[in-house]
């Protein structure tokens, strides 16, 4: 009779050792589910590759309204820094895009040569017809000496922006 409660202390050990000895097989933590690792990533053929001019570049189109000087100044010196940019892509089309709403103001309406104030709102259009996403904003002031300056933070910040938000022109 001593055998049945040994055998049976046995028996248990063996059923409950057995399955956590299986397991970890592979030296890995019991009962924590280990990664599949025999799927392969999924590879898109070269002819399955949209061709739409996907050319590593932000769709980007600014808008401005303001009739001050170094408000105009700055809105056109955006633009040209655009179209000569590798980072970036003038787009007016109705596709999807970025779009920097540029608003400037004199900052002394009696002295309207001396600075301008400007608002920059960074938006997402799906398409001409479709409510544009709000993302970002940003303001400051550039005086006409300044332009290029100013124009340069206004890139890097719009730059930082994108890389931020370029999964929105994933399909």
């Amino acid at each position: 009779m001593k055998c049945a409660p040994t055998l049976l202390i046995v028996l248990t050990v063996l059923f409950v050792a057995l399955p956590v000895w299986a397991e970890t097989q592979d030296n890995s933590t019991p009962g924590i589910a280990r990664p599949v690792q025999e799927q392969q990533p999924k590879t898109i053929p070269a002819a399955d590759i949209p061709k739409d001019d996907s050319s590593g570049k932000f769709p980007l189109d600014i808008q401005s309204r303001g009739s001050d000087q170094s408000g105009t100044l700055l809105s056109y010196k955006l633009k040209e820094e655009v179209i000569a940019s590798k980072l970036f892509e003038l787009k007016v089309s109705n596709k999807k895009k970025f779009v920097l709403n540029v608003l400037t103001q004199a900052e002394f309406p009696d002295r309207p040569g001396i600075a301008s104030q400007y608002s920059i709102v960074l938006v997402y259009q799906e398409d001409a017809g479709t409510l544009a996403y709000y993302l970002n904003h940003y303001q400051g002031q550039v005086h006409t000496e300044g332009v290029t300056a100013e124009m340069q933070k206004i890139l890097e910040w719009t730059y930082s922006n994108l890389k931020r938000y370029h999964y929105l022109l994933e399909e």
